[in-house]
Protein backbone atom coordinates (compact mmCIF):
# COMPACT_ATOMS: atom_id res chain seq x y z
CA UNK A 1 0.00 0.00 0.00
CA UNK A 2 3.09 2.40 0.98
CA UNK A 3 3.99 2.35 -2.76
CA UNK A 4 1.63 4.16 -4.32
CA UNK A 5 0.97 6.66 -1.24
CA UNK A 6 2.29 10.30 -1.39
CA UNK A 7 3.45 12.24 1.89
CA UNK A 8 4.14 15.60 1.99
CA UNK A 9 6.43 17.00 5.03
CA UNK A 10 6.08 20.65 6.10
CA UNK A 11 9.40 20.83 8.48
CA UNK A 12 12.17 24.06 8.40
CA UNK A 13 14.35 21.92 10.45
CA UNK A 14 16.38 20.30 7.38
CA UNK A 15 18.15 17.33 9.69
CA UNK A 16 14.75 16.52 10.33
CA UNK A 17 12.88 16.17 7.22
CA UNK A 18 15.90 14.45 6.03
CA UNK A 19 15.65 11.50 8.02
CA UNK A 20 11.95 11.33 8.02
CA UNK A 21 12.25 11.54 4.40
CA UNK A 22 15.00 8.84 4.17
CA UNK A 23 12.85 6.72 6.79
CA UNK A 24 9.64 6.55 4.54
CA UNK A 25 10.97 6.10 1.49
CA UNK A 26 12.67 3.03 2.78
CA UNK A 27 9.46 2.13 3.12
CA UNK A 28 8.24 2.67 -0.33
CA UNK A 29 6.71 5.40 0.56
CA UNK A 30 6.40 8.67 -2.26
CA UNK A 31 8.00 11.71 -0.36
CA UNK A 32 7.75 15.59 -0.73
CA UNK A 33 9.73 18.24 1.34
CA UNK A 34 8.66 21.75 1.96
CA UNK A 35 11.11 24.17 4.50
CA UNK A 36 8.46 26.57 4.87
CA UNK A 37 4.53 27.51 5.03
CA UNK A 38 4.25 29.08 1.89
CA UNK A 39 6.24 26.33 0.01
CA UNK A 40 3.97 23.75 1.44
CA UNK A 41 1.10 25.29 0.70
CA UNK A 42 2.17 25.70 -2.98
CA UNK A 43 3.11 21.55 -3.13
CA UNK A 44 0.04 20.38 -1.30
CA UNK A 45 -1.91 22.46 -4.01
CA UNK A 46 0.20 21.44 -6.84
CA UNK A 47 0.88 17.48 -5.71
CA UNK A 48 -2.18 16.79 -3.59
CA UNK A 49 -0.48 14.09 -1.31
CA UNK A 50 -2.37 11.68 0.63
CA UNK A 51 -1.27 12.57 4.09
CA UNK A 52 0.57 16.12 5.03
CA UNK A 53 2.73 16.39 8.67
CA UNK A 54 2.60 20.15 9.26
CA UNK A 55 4.94 21.29 12.20
CA UNK A 56 3.70 24.62 13.80
CA UNK A 57 6.51 26.99 13.91
CA UNK A 58 7.70 27.83 10.22
CA UNK A 59 9.39 30.38 8.40
CA UNK A 60 6.98 32.68 5.92
CA UNK A 61 3.50 31.51 7.25
CA UNK A 62 2.60 29.16 10.40
CA UNK A 63 1.53 26.15 10.86
CA UNK A 64 -1.51 27.21 11.85
CA UNK A 65 -2.38 29.61 8.71
CA UNK A 66 -1.50 26.55 6.47
CA UNK A 67 -3.99 24.51 7.73
CA UNK A 68 -6.81 27.19 7.69
CA UNK A 69 -5.36 27.60 4.27
CA UNK A 70 -5.65 24.20 3.27
CA UNK A 71 -8.84 23.56 4.87
CA UNK A 72 -10.60 26.44 2.67
CA UNK A 73 -9.79 25.16 -0.53
CA UNK A 74 -12.13 23.09 -2.18
CA UNK A 75 -9.50 20.93 -4.26
CA UNK A 76 -7.45 19.78 -1.48
CA UNK A 77 -9.37 20.85 1.90
CA UNK A 78 -10.26 16.81 2.33
CA UNK A 79 -6.33 15.73 2.22
CA UNK A 80 -5.46 14.39 5.52
CA UNK A 81 -3.63 16.32 8.06
CA UNK A 82 -1.57 15.35 10.89
CA UNK A 83 0.22 18.33 12.86
CA UNK A 84 3.56 16.96 13.57
CA UNK A 85 5.36 19.67 16.67
CA UNK A 86 6.87 20.03 20.06
CA UNK A 87 4.17 22.62 20.83
CA UNK A 88 2.65 20.44 22.87
CA UNK A 89 0.17 22.60 25.35
CA UNK A 90 -3.29 21.95 25.40
CA UNK A 91 -4.31 25.03 24.17
CA UNK A 92 -2.05 24.47 21.02
CA UNK A 93 -3.23 21.30 20.74
CA UNK A 94 -7.00 22.09 20.82
CA UNK A 95 -6.63 25.36 18.58
CA UNK A 96 -4.68 22.62 15.69
CA UNK A 97 -7.85 20.38 16.11
CA UNK A 98 -10.27 23.63 15.82
CA UNK A 99 -8.28 24.58 12.55
CA UNK A 100 -8.74 21.22 11.19
CA UNK A 101 -6.19 19.06 11.70
CA UNK A 102 -6.74 15.27 11.86
CA UNK A 103 -4.77 14.52 14.12
CA UNK A 104 -1.61 16.13 16.61
CA UNK A 105 1.49 14.09 17.14
CA UNK A 106 4.49 15.01 19.09
CA UNK A 107 7.81 14.90 17.61
CA UNK A 108 9.62 14.45 21.16
CA UNK A 109 7.47 11.35 21.93
CA UNK A 110 8.53 9.90 18.75
CA UNK A 111 11.37 7.72 17.18
CA UNK A 112 11.31 8.08 12.98
CA UNK A 113 10.84 4.40 13.40
CA UNK A 114 7.42 5.29 15.12
CA UNK A 115 6.32 8.05 13.10
CA UNK A 116 6.51 5.52 10.17
CA UNK A 117 4.41 3.11 12.20
CA UNK A 118 2.02 5.79 13.31
CA UNK A 119 1.78 6.71 9.76
CA UNK A 120 0.73 3.04 8.75
CA UNK A 121 -1.88 3.09 11.38
CA UNK A 122 -3.31 6.39 9.60
CA UNK A 123 -3.51 5.09 6.56
CA UNK A 124 -5.34 2.39 7.87
CA UNK A 125 -8.02 3.64 9.29
CA UNK A 126 -6.77 4.81 12.78
CA UNK A 127 -6.41 7.81 14.72
CA UNK A 128 -2.80 8.24 16.07
CA UNK A 129 -1.14 10.64 18.49
CA UNK A 130 -3.03 12.62 21.17
CA UNK A 131 -6.55 12.12 21.29
CA UNK A 132 -9.32 14.95 20.87
CA UNK A 133 -10.76 14.40 24.29
CA UNK A 134 -8.88 14.00 27.61
CA UNK A 135 -5.59 16.26 25.75
CA UNK A 136 -3.02 16.65 28.99
CA UNK A 137 -2.87 12.91 29.76
CA UNK A 138 -2.95 11.64 25.82
CA UNK A 139 -0.13 14.10 25.10
CA UNK A 140 2.40 13.86 28.32
CA UNK A 141 5.17 16.12 26.62
CA UNK A 142 8.09 14.99 28.25
CA UNK A 143 10.42 17.00 25.94
CA UNK A 144 9.73 20.46 28.74
CA UNK A 145 9.64 23.64 28.56
CA UNK A 146 13.49 23.80 26.59
CA UNK A 147 11.93 22.30 23.59
CA UNK A 148 8.99 24.15 23.42
CA UNK A 149 11.04 27.49 23.67
CA UNK A 150 13.69 26.00 20.76
CA UNK A 151 11.05 25.68 18.54
CA UNK A 152 9.32 28.83 18.88
CA UNK A 153 12.51 31.01 18.52
CA UNK A 154 13.76 29.18 15.56
CA UNK A 155 12.55 31.64 12.74
CA UNK A 156 13.92 34.36 15.34
CA UNK A 157 17.62 32.74 15.55
CA UNK A 158 17.17 32.30 11.86
CA UNK A 159 16.73 35.93 11.08
CA UNK A 160 19.71 36.88 13.75
CA UNK A 161 22.09 34.43 11.91
CA UNK A 162 22.54 32.66 14.82
CA UNK A 163 22.54 29.12 13.43
CA UNK A 164 25.94 28.21 13.62
CA UNK A 165 27.96 27.88 16.86
CA UNK A 166 30.85 30.08 18.18
CA UNK A 167 33.08 27.15 17.47
CA UNK A 168 33.94 25.87 13.88
CA UNK A 169 36.46 23.50 14.46
CA UNK A 170 35.64 20.90 16.56
CA UNK A 171 36.04 17.34 15.76
CA UNK A 172 33.20 14.77 16.74
CA UNK A 173 33.13 11.12 16.45
CA UNK A 174 29.20 9.81 16.14
CA UNK A 175 29.21 6.44 16.86
CA UNK A 176 25.92 4.90 15.81
CA UNK A 177 24.61 1.87 13.63
CA UNK A 178 21.06 3.20 12.12
CA UNK A 179 21.87 5.13 9.17
CA UNK A 180 18.74 7.64 9.18
CA UNK A 181 20.02 8.37 12.66
CA UNK A 182 23.39 8.63 11.28
CA UNK A 183 22.57 11.18 8.26
CA UNK A 184 20.23 13.32 10.42
CA UNK A 185 23.06 14.18 12.93
CA UNK A 186 25.45 14.14 10.28
CA UNK A 187 23.97 16.59 7.97
CA UNK A 188 22.73 19.06 11.15
CA UNK A 189 26.49 18.69 12.65
CA UNK A 190 28.49 19.64 9.62
CA UNK A 191 26.06 22.72 8.89
CA UNK A 192 26.91 23.60 12.49
CA UNK A 193 30.57 23.74 11.17
CA UNK A 194 31.86 20.78 12.99
CA UNK A 195 34.01 17.98 11.26
CA UNK A 196 32.03 14.43 11.66
CA UNK A 197 33.68 11.16 11.62
CA UNK A 198 31.33 8.07 11.66
CA UNK A 199 31.69 4.37 13.28
CA UNK A 200 29.02 1.76 13.01
CA UNK A 201 29.91 -0.02 15.68
CA UNK A 202 31.50 0.10 19.00
CA UNK A 203 35.08 -1.55 18.30
CA UNK A 204 35.31 0.26 15.41
CA UNK A 205 34.89 3.46 17.01
CA UNK A 206 37.25 2.51 20.18
CA UNK A 207 39.77 1.71 17.22
CA UNK A 208 39.25 5.57 15.25
CA UNK A 209 39.08 7.58 18.92
CA UNK A 210 42.94 6.00 19.90
CA UNK A 211 43.91 6.68 16.36
CA UNK A 212 42.65 10.48 16.25
CA UNK A 213 42.10 13.18 18.47
CA UNK A 214 38.76 13.92 18.75
CA UNK A 215 37.15 16.92 20.72
CA UNK A 216 33.71 15.31 21.46
CA UNK A 217 32.44 11.31 20.85
CA UNK A 218 28.86 10.86 20.55
CA UNK A 219 27.96 7.24 20.82
CA UNK A 220 24.54 4.84 21.07
CA UNK A 221 24.27 2.87 23.51
CA UNK A 222 22.57 -0.87 21.31
CA UNK A 223 25.64 -1.94 18.81
CA UNK A 224 27.29 -4.32 17.53
CA UNK A 225 30.72 -5.61 18.20
CA UNK A 226 31.02 -3.64 21.52
CA UNK A 227 28.07 -2.46 23.73
CA UNK A 228 28.08 1.24 24.49
CA UNK A 229 28.41 0.60 28.07
CA UNK A 230 32.25 -1.28 27.77
CA UNK A 231 32.87 0.98 24.72
CA UNK A 232 32.61 4.20 27.55
CA UNK A 233 34.66 1.74 29.73
CA UNK A 234 37.68 1.63 27.91
CA UNK A 235 37.66 5.14 26.41
CA UNK A 236 37.70 6.44 29.93
CA UNK A 237 40.56 4.16 30.85
CA UNK A 238 42.79 4.94 28.16
CA UNK A 239 45.19 7.78 28.66
CA UNK A 240 44.42 9.05 24.92
CA UNK A 241 40.82 9.51 25.53
CA UNK A 242 39.52 9.87 29.50
CA UNK A 243 39.44 13.47 28.57
CA UNK A 244 37.11 13.47 25.31
CA UNK A 245 33.38 14.16 26.80
CA UNK A 246 31.20 11.36 25.88
CA UNK A 247 27.54 11.93 25.13
CA UNK A 248 24.93 9.16 24.64
CA UNK A 249 22.04 8.85 22.84
CA UNK A 250 20.30 6.30 23.56
CA UNK A 251 16.19 4.91 23.30
CA UNK A 252 16.27 3.68 26.76
CA UNK A 253 14.37 5.89 29.43
CA UNK A 254 15.21 3.66 32.34
CA UNK A 255 16.77 5.30 35.49
CA UNK A 256 19.50 2.72 36.02
CA UNK A 257 20.33 2.69 32.04
CA UNK A 258 21.30 6.84 32.86
CA UNK A 259 22.67 6.22 36.04
CA UNK A 260 25.36 3.10 34.49
CA UNK A 261 26.10 5.32 31.73
CA UNK A 262 27.27 8.26 33.72
CA UNK A 263 29.19 6.28 36.18
CA UNK A 264 30.92 4.38 33.59
CA UNK A 265 32.12 8.08 32.62
CA UNK A 266 29.28 9.25 29.96
CA UNK A 267 29.46 13.12 30.11
CA UNK A 268 25.53 13.26 29.32
CA UNK A 269 22.96 10.52 28.60
CA UNK A 270 20.15 11.89 25.94
CA UNK A 271 17.19 10.44 25.06
CA UNK A 272 16.89 10.04 21.13
CA UNK A 273 12.84 10.49 20.89
CA UNK A 274 13.35 13.61 22.32
CA UNK A 275 16.24 15.53 21.36
CA UNK A 276 16.40 17.49 17.95
CA UNK A 277 19.38 18.17 15.85
CA UNK A 278 19.73 21.36 17.05
CA UNK A 279 19.78 20.79 20.76
CA UNK A 280 22.20 18.32 20.02
CA UNK A 281 24.48 20.74 18.61
CA UNK A 282 23.88 22.90 22.13
CA UNK A 283 24.39 19.89 24.32
CA UNK A 284 28.33 19.62 22.49
CA UNK A 285 28.66 23.31 23.12
CA UNK A 286 28.39 23.01 26.78
CA UNK A 287 30.15 19.47 27.10
CA UNK A 288 33.19 21.27 25.34
CA UNK A 289 32.72 24.60 27.54
CA UNK A 290 32.74 22.27 30.49
CA UNK A 291 36.31 20.46 29.40
CA UNK A 292 37.31 24.03 28.54
CA UNK A 293 36.37 25.38 32.04
CA UNK A 294 37.93 22.51 33.79
CA UNK A 295 41.37 22.64 32.14
CA UNK A 296 41.54 26.55 33.69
Amino acid sequence: MSTFKKILIIEDEEALSEMYKMKFEQEGYQVLVAPDGEEGLALAKEKKPDLILLDLVLPKMDGYKVLKELRTDEQIKNIKIYILSNLGQNGEIKKGFEDGADGYMLKANLTPSQLVKNVEKIFGGQVVGVKRRGLEPAAKLEAGEDARQEVRNKEEKSKNGENLPARADVSVLLIEDEEAIIQMYKLRLAKAGYGVEIAKNGAWGIKRAKEKKFDVIIMDMMMPAMNGYKAIVELKSDEKTKGVPIIVLSNSAQDKDMERAKECGAASYLLKSRITPARLVKEIEKALNKTLNSKH
